[in-house]
């Protein structure tokens, strides 16, 4: 509490500014009664730290409860995602599984083809080793049929021109005995 001396305050408002006895004293009464009502005093600025404390000790378990809340819900959406990670990872793991085992069934698909076109290949190339041979005889026997031909005409010429050849000495000597 303040301490506030009435009987001053109403000495002096008798003797400096003219007031009555009970002017003065009414309106010291007041002047105190409105300071000890309005200004605070120690119990009062106790009692409104208690207060104080009090709400505060309140709004921080509200607020802890609060954030044991969103704790709880992070933690919950933590795991939630981490539980979505987890299954999308899996379905990578089986996608990448299953893409690789179609690789792998593609590489054996082209492997087995591979090898059935160096057989068929190899095979073309025999048969292509085989008509090469047989053009490589039909163009000898053509070659030696031909040079056979051309012996057999340059014979037949031979004979033609000997035949031409008496031909012309016959004729020749027949003239000659008609010129002498």
């Amino acid at each position: 509490m303040i301490a506030f001396d009435t009987l001053s305050a109403a000495t002096r408002l008798r003797q400096e500014a003219g007031f009555s006895e009970d002017q003065a004293r009414v309106l010291v009464d007041t002047f105190a009664q409105c300071v000890d009502e309005s200004l605070p005093t120690k119990r009062h600025v106790k009692e409104t730290e208690v207060a104080l404390s009090r709400e505060m000790r309140r709004m921080d378990a509200s607020l802890r409860g609060e954030i044991a809340g969103v704790r709880g819900d992070l933690e919950k959406t933590e795991a939630s995602l981490r539980a979505e990670i987890a299954g999308v990872r899996g379905d990578l793991e089986k996608t990448e599984a299953s893409l690789r085992a179609e690789i792998a069934g593609v590489r054996g698909d082209l492997k087995e083809t591979e090898a059935a076109l160096r057989g068929e290949i190899t095979v073309l190339r025999g048969d292509l080793a085989k008509r090469e041979g047989s053009l490589r005889e039909d163009l000898e026997k053509m070659e030696a049929s031909l040079r056979a031909d051309m012996r057999a005409l340059e014979h037949r010429m031979t004979i033609k021109l000997g035949g031409i050849v008496s031909a012309a000495l016959g004729i020749l000597v027949a003239l000659e005995a008609l010129v002498f």
